[in-house]
Parts: C-alpha cells; structure tokens; sequence
C-alpha cells in the first residue's frame, strides 16, 4: 500500500515541520520535568522552613527524608506530588495540537492551495494510497518525538535527586506516556481527515478546530439548554454521565484529554483498570475510525471544488442546519445569564435571534463565501 515515491513526495512538504516537532518533543518532555524538580526542592525547603504551616509536627521536620514529601499516606509530611506531576502532560499535547494542524494543513490543505494535489491526483496511485502516506508521515513524527522526547525524560528523572519516584510506577509512566503518544495521534488524524472537507488550509483548520470541540460542545449546549426548561435530576445525570462515557472517548480526542488525570491513574488502581480497560482502547478506536472516515471521504472529495470552504455541496443544507442550531443554542444561553434564574422566555427570544444571525451567517460562508474562494 505504501510508495516510496509518495513518502518522498510528502516528505518534502512536511520535512522541516517533521524535523522541529521531534526537537520541540524532546524539549517539551524534558524542561518541564527539570522545572518541576526546582518546583519540589522549592515545597520541600519551604515545608521544612515553615512546618507548622503545614501541618509537620515540629520536632519531625529534620528527620523527614525527600521521600517521606513523595509517601501520600504519610502522616507526618505533606504531601506534594508523585511521577504523574513529572510527566509533562499540558506542554506535550498543547505541541501536539499546534503540529497536528499544521502537518496535516501542509499535506493536504498546502497542497490544493498550490494546485499540486491537480498533480498528485495524475500520479498512478490510488487516493487512498495518497491518504495512507500522508497519515504515516505525520503519525511517525509524533511517535518519533513522543520516543526520543520520553526517553531523554525517563533518563533525566532517573539520574536526579527524585529517581525513587520511578520505583513502581515504570509500567504505568510508560503506558501514560504511549497513551499520550495515541492522544497525539488521534489530534493528526481529525485534522487530516478534516482536509477532506476544507479545500484550501485556512478552510481545513477551522474545520478541524470545529470538529474538534464539536462533540463535547454539542453536549455542553444540549445540557444547558436543558437546564432552562427543567431540572429533572435523571436528566442532569445523564448528560453529565456522557462526558465521561465511552462514547465520548471514541467519538473525541479532547474527551479522551479531558479523561486524563494522572493522579488518580497513579494513585488509585480502580482508576488505572478502568484507564487500561476503557480510556486507551477508546483512543484507538477513534484513531481507526477517523483513519477509515478520512480514506472514505477524501477518496470522494470533488476535485474540482478545491480552493473552496466546503468541498461537498451536496451537504452544505446539513452543515447550515447544524451551525444555526448551535449558534441559536449558545444565544439562547447567554440571554438566560441576564437574569439570577434561567428564564425560558429569554431563552427563547436568543435562540430566535441567533438563528435568524446564523442562518445570515452560514449563507454567506457556505455559499456566497464559498464561491468566492473558487474564483
């Protein structure tokens, strides 16, 4: 299925972008892992300095050793963090997300802005052979940073004053570490496969953004919405069941984001089952399904509409239909804050407002919007 002739040919519109995620990996493991070491020796003299502040009997602070700071069922120290406070979760993805647009943009959205995916669709290989070799290119350089970058972490945690954090918790730091490597993955696959819809870069990237909180989003909308016209409890818990769902997990990798808590993994082995069972198998589910959405789409994305917003037109009704749903929605919301409790007439008389400005809004971004980009 893979060509040399492809990955060369993708290589070279994403190479230098490959060769700066895996060094800014490496990064972004590394110096927030040094710069919480400094943060603990800062707690640390601190706790010792002033230990009836917190809660250190006073003839115990000299004898209390690093670790004791590190033991959460202590009882003479306080507490202050373990291996999951070293992993760099928020810098690690926040790369991931930034790279993911723009590698995914440069392979598919850069290419019909140049008119060489004109090119690319005369060369003897199948769409979806195209597809599959952009998707390696990007998904090896997130697996390639997320490699280099955590073994020079591991390395660095294992030769500090804080190596003793990694005593019993190397088979858990790894998996969360490849969990993140699949968070990274799944971030590259939506927006791949948005390109599918956008027909030039800046297109893809909003379309990409929209998919990306879409499912949470619509969620949060419905629940508030929900919230105006009544307050049955098996409601409520039901909309906030799904945001920890399954389903959410596989149908979003910010769902997927918001799952990861790393104390608990670390700390609670109910917590780590259920993380082993159901948050990494969702991960992969949602990259396979994307993956597969992406071959499918982008092998019947028309051609001849590349430059444009949309590239199907025969969708756009759907697409004008769900955003002046939602943006009526979220008007409907913000009107109900005018008041201490939440007014169904207010509601009401936002969500009319803000359908009537988004339906003025999608028509001219789906279709006069739309046009204008062609030409």
């Amino acid at each position: 299925m893979l060509s040399k002739v492809l990955l060369k040919k993708d290589w070279k519109q994403v190479s230098l972008l490959w060769i700066l995620l895996v060094f800014l990996g490496v990064v972004a493991f590394t110096v927030p892992a040094w710069t919480q070491f400094e943060q603990f020796d800062e707690q640390i003299k601190d706790a010792r300095a002033n230990s009836v502040d917190y809660g250190i009997p006073f003839e115990e602070r000299d004898r209390l050793t690093v670790e004791s700071f590190f033991d959460a069922d202590s009882s003479i120290a306080y507490y202050i963090g373990d291996i999951g406070s070293v992993i760099p979760l928020g810098p690690v993805v926040f790369l991931f997300v930034v790279f993911s647009a723009l590698m995914a943009t440069s392979l598919i959205g850069a290419e019909r802005n140049s008119q060489m995916s004109d090119f690319s669709m005369s060369l003897p290989f199948t769409r979806t052979q195209q597809y599959i070799s952009k998707w390696v290119l990007g998904a090896s350089g997130i697996v390639m940073s997320t490699l280099l970058g955590s073994i020079a972490m591991f390395a660095l945690i294992a030769t500090s004053r804080y190596s003793f954090l990694l005593e019993g918790t190397v088979f858990k730091s790894v998996v969360i570490v490849l969990y993140i490597a699949l968070i990274g993955i799944s971030l590259f696959s939506l927006a791949l496969w948005m390109g599918s819809f956008g027909g030039e870069s800046i297109s893809q990237t909003a379309w990409s953004f929209v998919a990306l909180i879409f499912p949470l989003g619509i969620i949060a909308l419905i629940q508030a919405s929900a919230y105006v016209f009544t307050s049955l409890e098996g409601l409520s818990s039901w909309l906030d069941s799904l945001y920890n769902g399954v389903f959410i997990q596989v149908v979003s990798p910010l769902g997927n984001l918001a799952n990861l808590t790393l104390y608990e993994f670390v700390q609670s082995d109910s917590e780590w089952q259920d993380f082993i069972s159901i948050s990494i198998p969702s991960s992969i589910a949602f990259i396979a399904l994307s993956f597969w959405l992406g071959i499918w789409m982008y092998n019947r994305a028309p051609q001849e509409n590349n430059g444009r917003f949309f590239m199907f037109n025969n969708w756009l009704w759907f697409v004008h239909i769900i955003i002046v749903v939602c943006i009526a929605m979220f008007t409907g919301i913000m009107f109900t804050t005018f008041t201490y409790e939440a007014n169904s007439v207010l509601y009401m008389i936002g969500f009319v407002i803000g359908a009537f400005l988004a339906h003025l809004l999608a028509k001219r971004l789906l279709y006069r919007f739309n046009l204008r980009l062609k030409s």
